[in-house]
């Protein structure tokens, strides 16, 4: 998936990312990770990784599960066990898998589950 990493301003995911209220993790006076929320759902879960594993993820998990109503949705690469385990640790099920491409401009094909918490 490294090659869909780009530079945030030409992400084709952008306003979909600015249509979120972003909430961030510091320490030391520098961002360490991120949470963007919408209705019934945690759109987006950061961690630097120089700062995971070490609590930044829960913190984030915990602040997002307090602020959003149930359900709750969210997306995750299939293969991003890491924060799959996070995500079901709190109680998220998958609930549906699809396999499709990035978009037009990038057209390499993933495998993104939908998880879901009741």
């Amino acid at each position: 998936m490294e090659q869909v990493f780009i530079q945030l301003r030409d992400a084709p995911y952008l306003g979909y990312l600015l249509k979120c209220k972003i909430y961030v993790a510091v320490k030391e006076e520098k961002i360490v990770g991120f949470v963007g929320l919408q209705q019934h759902e945690l759109s987006f879960l950061y961690v630097d990784p120089t700062f995971q594993n070490h609590g930044v993820g829960k913190k984030l998990m915990e602040f997002a599960l307090k602020q959003l109503e149930r359900p709750i949705k969210l997306e995750v690469f299939t293969d991003n066990f890491a924060a799959k385990m996070l995500y079901e640790k709190y109680g998220f099920k998958v609930v549906k898998t699809v396999v499709e491409k990035w978009s037009d401009e990038y057209p390499i094909e993933f495998s993104q589950d939908t998880m879901e918490l009741k």
